[in-house]
């Protein structure tokens, strides 16, 4: 068995996850469970509002979360009286990148950050994660999302929202 990051289940992490009928029958609902847990809010209120703010449609996914996210942190709109971030150093495209220098022996290179990474630079805070098809939160160092999550600390991160 793999040796990964502290998790948490959805059932204890999300208000509401357990009871609530609309996650009985939801699949790919990872955005909406990684918003759930970030913002504190039921995993009910988590799903309305995702359908209503992101286009998503039930058990189909949800498309464009960085650009709703971008948008929220620009407008520093609140959604239960925490306001988003865009983490990592903007590239100049209107975009930000968790590219970092290592150096090595032949000199300095960037590399991508990965989620081992993250969570060794980023151990306090409450972090909304997007990796390639992909979306869960990690919250003082603990993943909240799938089991796989925790374990995958090698999986790039793409874009990284700091919830506060």
């Amino acid at each position: 068995m793999k040796e990964g990051l502290p998790y948490c289940t959805t059932g204890k992490a999300i208000k509401g996850y357990s009871d609530s009928v609309i996650a009985r029958g939801e699949t790919n609902d990872c955005v909406v469970r990684a918003f759930a847990s970030s913002f504190d809010v039921s995993y009910d209120y988590a799903h309305k509002f995702v359908k209503e703010k992101f286009g998503r449609k039930d058990r189909q996914g949800t498309y464009g979360t960085v650009t709703t996210m971008k948008t929220f942190a620009n407008q520093r709109k609140q959604i239960n009286y925490k306001r988003v971030k865009c983490v990592g150093s903007a590239n100049g495209f209107g975009s930000y990148t968790l590219r970092y220098d290592v150096k090595t022996k032949n000199g300095v290179v960037k590399r991508d950050m990965t989620v081992g990474t993250f969570v060794k630079q980023n151990p306090v805070g409450t972090f909304f994660i997007l990796v390639k098809g992909h979306a869960f939160t990690i919250k003082d160092g603990v993943v909240i999302g799938n089991w796989e999550d925790s374990v995958k600390k090698k999986r790039v991160i793409r874009f990284a929202f700091q919830i506060k």
